[in-house]
């Protein structure tokens, strides 16, 4: 059967959470006790120190334990998939409150586990599931989507040297035309027309989800027409994005993960012109959900598509994005994104939309 989609909008005040050094199962040493106190595994698809989802969701399970006093403990079960199976088996015949995954990689993997631990609670972030005892966590890309429109116009007008504020242009690069991307692409616009209704928007898709030199072709392409500054939820795609706002040395900004801070102390020339990424802040809506489980207000019977509301998406905050951008630029992003948190503001979603809806509204963006 197939089960709810909940759009969670209870307004909520979130801190930016520190991801915290260590990995492996020694970093949360406590493990399912019988102390009363709730009991949380996560199983990594892999290894922490990604500065990516990852380290993100870790950083929930560290909140709750310092906190909330919960048990918890984080098992990286590295590269080898072959062994998956076999650490959610014996993780599922533990007494745990919760076990939590994710990506896509795994999806389904933890269903067909699931299935066979009926009495277990799961929870599964980037994905929903139909399973009643597998709670989903979607995230509600529109929103902060919204936001790098927005930052985007309003950098139009900042005195930055790197832009030209007579070209009232800018970018998106998608890797596919689909209604998860596409649900970037709307919340884009909307940021945009909220500052600024005169602002043109170039739109282009990769076509893949990993083809790094079609992103930096189309990307610098959207540079040489007239683009101050480009997003890019291109997936995989996106190093492309980023090697053209080098090469150009325009500004971009990036999606999913903190890519600046990923990449800086690598190749700080490469992701100088990164002015912050639009995130899924999977660490805070673990938190959030967890802790929901906890007082009844979520359970695994339903999905959730969590927004700025629970503090799970938002642009990052890091020293790039605070060098770039002014003081004034950001305490109105706050205020704008304080406004879609209470639903003062309302984005729309390309999920659900006509697709011809959809087309129309980006045609309408072309210079």
């Amino acid at each position: 059967m197939k089960k709810a989609i909940t759009l969670v909008t209870i307004f909520i005040a979130c801190a930016s959470l520190l991801i915290a050094g260590g990995s492996g199962e020694t970093e949360a040493a406590s493990a399912a006790a019988d102390d009363g106190a709730f009991s949380a595994l996560y199983l990594v698809n892999g290894n922490l120190g990604d500065k990516g989802f990852y380290d993100s969701a870790a950083s929930g399970f560290y909140t709750i334990r310092d906190e909330d006093g919960a048990n918890i403990k984080i098992v990286e079960m590295g590269r080898n998939e072959a062994s998956y199976e076999s650490y959610y088996l014996d993780a599922s015949e533990q007494d745990w409150d919760v076990i939590v995954s994710g990506t896509w990689s795994v999806m389904e993997l933890v269903e067909e586990i699931a299935e066979q631990f009926p009495d277990q609670d799961y929870i599964f972030f980037d994905g929903t599931s139909d399973l009643d005892n597998v709670m989903g966590i979607a995230y509600q890309s529109n929103e902060t989507a919204f936001m790098a429109g927005a930052l985007a116009a309003l950098m139009l007008d900042s005195g930055d040297a790197k832009i030209d504020p007579s070209q009232r242009i800018l970018g998106f690069v998608g890797s596919m035309d689909t209604a998860n991307i596409n649900d970037f692409l709307v919340g884009y616009i909307e940021g945009i027309q909220y500052i600024d209704p005169s602002i043109r928007v170039l739109t282009s898709y990769v076509g893949s989800f990993e083809d790094v030199p079609k992103c930096m072709e189309m990307t610098t392409q959207m540079y040489n027409q007239g683009a101050q500054i480009v997003y890019a939820p291109a997936s995989q795609s996106i190093l492309g994005a980023v090697t053209a706002s080098s090469n150009m040395d325009k500004y971009l900004i990036a999606c999913d993960t903190d890519i600046w801070a990923s990449m800086v102390e690598s190749d700080p020339n490469l992701v100088r012109n990164v002015i912050t990424s639009s995130l899924k802040k999977v660490g805070e809506s673990l938190a959030f959900a967890m802790r929901g489980l906890q007082d009844g207000s979520m359970t695994t019977a339903d999905n959730y598509v969590l927004g700025l509301s629970s503090g799970s998406v938002g642009l990052s905050d890091n020293e790039n994005y605070r060098a770039i951008v002014p003081e004034e630029i950001r305490t109105q992003l706050d205020e704008l994104a304080a406004k879609v948190a209470n639903g003062e503001i309302s984005v729309r979603m390309a999920t659900g939309t006509p697709t011809e809806e959809v087309a129309a509204l980006r045609d309408s963006m072309k210079p």
